[in-house]
């Protein structure tokens, strides 16, 4: 992994222990033989088996980066990195509530205070619940003065009123982040239990990709939260997104990383096999420097996504980062899977052929866990402001 200089900066070393090693070897082990299989019944169902989630415990997948007090593994996010990384490969949407139970955990943990810890981070890192985070609504997706959900004072509670978009998981049991405008008009932060009185759901969307994502819409009508589930600090919901957002960026490229080394694995197979003018395309120069330039794609995308997991790791800002690895990684991985559909022509776009699959699932990262025109905004105004942090 990256080793610290003197100088304050990263060395490009990226050796994993003897035990780092063999947790991403059972992770891999664990994907091929649980996940991998169950990509046709998830995309036939739209949705993924109840066990899930307690399996993926049990596997070492969630609460990766949490201490052990809280139940989780006490792990590195660089370890949740290269976990996404092989979910990636596979390319279903299992790692999807493996991710958001992860970075609301991270959230609870990082913000507080104690008592949220104790409750809520447990069940997530066991697979008990699942989590989700609610702050998208229908005429907003990262303005924070347009939100309309209110969250108004009531004795020992606050009253929620709204409606969320797009919440990933919304509909299944446990408990998410939920933001509203408290009584100063300030974007605070909740935690909500979920499927409770006042609490509905509609019908998944569904996507072109991400098959079983539960991406639903969320209505709260009357919903009762104590007010000791504020999350941080009360009018400070706004940095607690920040700062969950950059946590999922880094997550998100990670699972991109994978797609890109998949598309670059099937291609290689593919033109392994297949002959064009009695020779088979990888014997084609042309083909061969198709695949080095994805391969070297690829292979600089792993390095910028490793350096932000690595930068959590070490303590250092890494919103900024984060945003640059969203800036890099999304569109070159995209471009990789294109190419990797060039080469297998047709067969590409045809279903049944994971490249295909591959690039509708590629397609999603420029415009969830913040668009990547957002990203670029965020990282002009750090450099013009010379601020790490906005």
């Amino acid at each position: 992994m990256f080793k610290k200089t003197n100088k304050g900066g990263s060395d490009m070393d990226f050796k994993l222990s003897a035990e780092e090693k063999d947790i991403v070897e059972k992770a891999k082990d664990f994907i091929k033989t649980e996940i991998e299989p169950l990509t046709s019944r998830i995309e036939k169902e739209n949705d993924y088996p109840e066990d899930l989630m307690k399996k993926m415990a049990k596997a070492g997948f969630l609460g990766i980066s949490i201490p052990k007090k809280y139940g989780g593994r006490g792990h590195t996010n660089l370890i949740a990195v290269l976990i996404a990384e092989e979910l990636g490969k596979v390319a279903n949407v299992c790692a999807w509530p493996t991710f958001m139970n992860n970075s609301v955990a991270e959230s609870l943990y990082y913000w507080g205070p104690e008592h949220i810890r104790e409750k809520y981070i447990p069940p997530l890192c066991d697979g008990t619940a699942i989590g989700c985070l609610g702050f998208t609504e229908p005429e907003t997706g990262s303005d924070p003065r347009m939100i309309k959900t209110t969250a108004k004072p009531e004795g020992d509670f606050y009253i929620l009123n709204g409606v969320k978009r797009y919440v990933t998981n919304g509909n299944k049991p446990g408990h998410g982040l939920f933001f509203a405008k408290d009584e100063t008009g300030k974007i605070t932060a909740f935690v909500v239990e979920k499927l409770g009185p006042g609490y509905k759901c509609t019908k998944p969307w569904r996507f072109m990709g991400l098959e079983g994502m539960n991406c639903v819409d969320v209505v709260l009508r009357n919903v009762k939260v104590p007010k000791e589930n504020i999350v941080g600090k009360k009018g400070d919901g706004f940095r607690v997104l920040l700062r969950w957002i950059s946590t999922e960026r880094i997550q998100q490229a990670g699972y991109m990383v994978g797609i890109g080394q998949a598309a670059v694995e099937e291609s290689i197979k593919f033109m392994k096999r297949r002959k064009a003018a009695g020779k088979r395309l990888a014997q084609m120069q042309g083909f061969q420097w198709m695949i080095a330039e994805m391969q070297a794609k690829v292979d600089a995308c792993r390095f910028m996504t490793y350096r932000a997991a690595c930068a959590m790791d070490d303590g250092e800002p890494f919103q900024t980062i984060s945003a640059e690895v969203k800036i890099f990684v999304v569109p070159m991985i995209q471009e990789v899977v294109r190419m990797a559909l060039q080469i297998h022509g047709s067969y590409g776009y045809t279903k049944g052929f994971k490249v295909e699959r591959l690039y509708r699932y590629a397609a999603h990262a420029g415009v969830t866990a913040s668009s990547t025109e957002i990203n670029k905004t965020i990282v002009g105004t750090s450099l013009i402001s010379g601020r790490k942090e906005l």
